[in-house]
């Protein structure tokens, strides 16, 4: 993928190799500068940035719309030759727990030659839930048959959003909100289960809605082998364990 932002005769093209991404990922971008000017000019502001932005207020050119995450290391005050070029080879990792993208926020890349990152050329990232979760959420919709209804990002956590199947087993959860999160080498997951619940009385029994939450910490060494493969039957057992505080028998 390419974004291309120009600015007062110069022409900045970033490069990443990839079109999506995972977090956790590294990304391999290159920042190309071309100079369309008759005299040499000195970037004292050459910037790269990752940041996490409001795509709402980036559309309307909001000036809050990004939250810098990160600097890329790249050199300053540099002189880009008259009619010349450079090229900065970069790379950029993505947190274990970096934003994904969803239908109100992304992670973008920053680029230009200002200090103000309002006026700096912006390349939308596609970043998707890091292949752990994935293959839980997987497992959510192909073992337990849970219907996905979307997936968000919010104070550190992927949140998959997961409709109940129809089953008398779970006849009384709506649906699942399945967190999760890294916490150093280990995985966090929440299963919070939206549920009827009956209030009774002598003369008629009230329907609300109720939450469960179950929390589990799998530890690598349990979830994984091979270093970097899904225990399939060990994260059964974890969501098993989670249903079984909802299930009912009716």
């Amino acid at each position: 993928m390419r974004g291309l932002f120009l600015s007062q005769s110069i022409e900045y093209r970033l490069e990443v190799t990839g079109d999506s991404f995972s977090q956790g990922d590294t990304l391999h971008c290159s920042l190309i500068i071309k100079s369309h000017a008759d005299s040499p000019t000195i970037l004292t502001d050459l910037s790269l940035i990752l940041a996490h932005g409001d795509l709402k207020k980036v559309k309307i050119k909001d000036p809050s719309a990004f939250d810098p995450i990160a600097p890329a290391e790249i050199e300053r005050g540099c002189e880009l030759p008259a009619r010349g070029q450079l090229t900065f080879p970069v790379t950029i990792k993505l947190d274990t727990n970096a934003p994904i993208s969803d239908k109100n926020h992304s992670l973008y890349l920053l680029y230009g030659n200002s200090s103000d990152i309002n006026s700096l050329g912006q390349l939308l990232l596609t970043v998707s839930p890091h292949a752990h979760l994935r293959a839980i959420f997987d497992t959510m919709t192909t073992v337990f048959n849970f219907t996905p209804k979307g997936e968000t990002f919010k104070d550190g956590y992927v949140t998959a959003k997961l409709k109940a199947p129809d089953s008398r087993r779970l006849s009384l959860v709506n649906e699942l909100s399945l967190s999760g999160r890294f916490v150093d080498e280990s995985l966090e997951l929440i299963f919070l289960f939206s549920v009827k619940k009956f209030d009774t009385s002598l003369t008629k029994i009230n329907v609300r809605r109720g939450k469960v939450e179950a929390r589990k910490m799998l530890a690598p060494s349990d979830y994984l082998f091979g270093g970097d493969f899904i225990r399939p039957e060990y994260i059964e057992q974890i969501v098993e364990s989670a249903i079984s505080e909802v299930a009912t028998g009716i």
